[in-house]
């Protein structure tokens, strides 16, 4: 980012959107029971609730810098992906027969 972006502005709101689901993203693949998981989005959002009036760019800035590092030292060496998205177990599994030849030439 070249600067600080002011507060309650489209590119704000997208920027802590962003943070917000990558935090909800972290927490499950911390813990896929639903309970426990719950528990955390809980705190996840009373955290970003009291941020939630925060006018002063530089401030702002600085609760951001903070919330991405957190992030960063919080991830999951072996996320979930689910299993028909890329890099899932069942991705690509069945893939539709070719329509043309497989083998060139004219056999």
């Amino acid at each position: 980012m070249s600067g600080p972006i002011m507060p309650f502005t489209e590119a704000n709101s997208r920027r802590v959107a962003s943070l917000f689901r990558k935090a909800l993203r972290t927490a499950f693949d911390s813990s896929l029971k639903f309970d426990a998981y719950r528990q955390e989005t809980l705190k996840i959002r009373a955290q970003f609730e009291a941020n939630k009036t925060v006018n002063n760019p530089d401030e702002l800035e600085q609760i951001i810098r903070k919330t991405e590092v957190k992030l960063a030292e919080w991830k999951h060496p072996d996320p979930y992906i689910p299993p028909c998205r890329p890099g899932g177990t069942k991705y690509q599994r069945n893939i539709p027969l070719a329509k043309e030849k497989v083998v060139p030439g004219d056999w």
